[in-house]
Order: C-alpha cells, then structure tokens, then sequence
C-alpha cells in the first residue's frame, strides 16, 4: 500500500511540475537569435541563413522589417513559423507618385543597357547631402518608354514569405 502511495505521489508531482513549467516566449525587449528562409511569391528562394550564423536582433526594437518582428514576437524556443508578409508589413509598397516613365533610349545611355519589365538595377543617387545606394525597380518597358520606380530596396512592393525558427532567447 505505501508502495502505491509513493508511486501515485510521484505521478502527481512530476503531473503537476509539468503543467507549471511555462515555456519562454519572446517577447519585446528580448535579443533573439532566428534562422530564416526568404521566398518570393513564384517560390524562389531569395535568402537564407538556415546552416549558417543565427539572425540576432532585439524584438521591437525596430531592427528588422515590421511583419518580420511581429511573427517572432510570442515564439517560443525551437518553433518554427511561415509567414506571409505584405509590402506595407516588409520593405514599403510601390505608390503611383514614386513612378517615373523616361525615353527607353535615355535610361538605357544612363544605365549602360536597355532594360525589361521586373530588371531591378543597383544604383546610386546624389541626395544633396551625399550619395546614397538605391535600386530602379522596371515596372513596364518598351522600345520606347520605360517606367520604374526608385526605392529603398530590391524587395520593395513585394509580398515575401519568411519561415522563421526562433533558435534562443537571452
């Protein structure tokens, strides 16, 4: 009977010690390390760190794009999310007053060759305090005219999707 007893107590206690071990979520504030695959909507994998060096930054501290940070916030260690990020929730979306349309055969002497609808060409702009590194984004082109937008990075107007394993909390 005492043996029963002792073995019902243990039962209970390691029933009980398991339903209070809460696990660690993260939360804002908190440095977290991340491995992260990048897909593009046609499924082309843009970026990944999984294999390498963790991501680390601090959640909500405005290191990381909006979207991104809000997925990680809640994770706990070793969970793996997917995720679908729209433009406005990643790199900023592509607005009618960012367009600009120029001869076809003036941006081609600028750029050093024609270009095609979705090229997205690496360039820097004298910003009148400096130059800075932007990329022309082709949204329509033609033999005569062509139309792009000038943004902040190549992922801008673009929906992305990240899985995302939170790897730590510190």
């Amino acid at each position: 009977m005492r043996k029963k007893f002792a073995v019902l107590l243990l039962l209970a206690a390691v029933i009980f010690a398991a339903g209070c071990v809460a696990e660690e979520t993260a939360e804002k504030g908190d440095t977290v390390a991340v491995y992260y695959t990048l897909s593009l909507d046609d499924g082309t994998v843009y970026e990944s760190n999984v294999g390498k060096t963790p991501l680390s930054f601090t959640v909500g501290a405005g290191q990381m794009i909006s979207g991104f940070d809000a997925a990680v916030e809640g994770m706990k260690v070793g969970e793996t999310k997917k995720v679908r990020l729209s433009p406005a929730e990643a790199y900023g979306e592509i607005t009618d007053d960012m367009l600009q349309t120029v001869p076809a055969a003036e941006l081609a002497a600028q750029v050093g060759s024609t270009v095609s609808s979705g090229d997205v060409l690496q360039v820097t702009i004298n910003t009148g305090s400096g130059y800075q590194r932007a990329y022309l984004k082709v949204l329509d082109a033609d033999f005569e005219t062509v139309t792009y937008a000038l943004v902040g990075s190549a992922l801008a107007g673009e929906y992305l999707t990240f899985e995302i394993t939170l790897d730590s909390i510190a």
